[in-house]
């Protein structure tokens, strides 16, 4: 089929689209950074830092959660196991390393080059003890699942985030950087599941030659199956 541009045009600028999922908990939403900046700062006049704040957004955690480690008596202690994934080369890294399975989204977007950039957030350091390990891809070769990975500040401290703490950041890049974005998200119940359904059947081979080439002419997205 041929690949669709959701893009939209406002005020004489260019809108393209991103859509994501929730997949930890449905009610889990990515919200603006701007939303969370208190309105008295005088940043909030500069129009270099509002154009980087309107295609940031923040996921909170939709849970209480805490995580301790003693790495020389081999213990691990945590209030949800369930919710965390590690292996020993990650716990045996100059830091500890582990993976929050919460909160989780699954990005895609029907137009070019559009580049999806994860970042840490600067308070998570100060509040829970941990960086959320960063990365960027292109996000219309390759549609995937948010990825918490968390390295401690201070090992011998406990990780503890309360429910709405800010845990992440992520942003998108078009093309051309002058042009703004829409987050969509995707509410649909059978969508969502068609959307995890191709996105778990995706080899590594399918999608690591594509992370950072540019988008092709003759490129699908991997859930155009869905527009046909």
């Amino acid at each position: 089929s041929k690949r669709i541009s959701t893009c939209e045009i406002r005020n004489g600028y260019l809108m393209p689209t991103i859509h994501y999922v929730s997949v930890f908990n449905k009610e889990d939403t990515l919200i603006p950074q701007s939303d969370l900046i208190d309105s008295g700062y005088v940043q909030n006049k500069c129009p270099v830092y509002n154009h980087k704040q309107s295609r940031t957004f923040v996921a909170t955690s939709p849970i209480d959660f805490s995580l301790s480690i003693d790495r020389s008596n081999n213990k691990i202690s945590c209030s949800r196991p369930e919710l965390l994934e590690y292996d020993d080369e990650h716990i045996n890294s100059p830091k500890p390393v582990f993976q929050l399975v919460f909160p989780k989204f699954l990005f895609y977007t029907e137009d070019d080059n559009i580049w999806f950039e994860f970042n840490d957030h600067p308070m998570t350091a100060l509040n829970n003890n941990f960086i959320a390990i960063s990365g960027w891809f292109n996000l219309s070769n390759w549609s995937r699942t948010s990825s918490t990975a968390i390295t401690l500040v201070d090992e011998k401290r406990c990780v503890i985030i309360k429910k709405g703490d800010p845990l992440f950041r992520v942003s998108f890049y078009p093309p051309n950087l002058d042009d703004s974005i829409i987050l969509k998200k995707e509410t649909n119940t059978e969508v969502i599941h068609q959307w995890v359904d191709a996105h778990s059947k995706k080899s590594e081979e399918d999608w690591r030659p594509r992370l950072f080439s540019k988008t092709k002419t003759e490129s699908k997205c991997p859930f155009s199956f869905l527009f046909k």
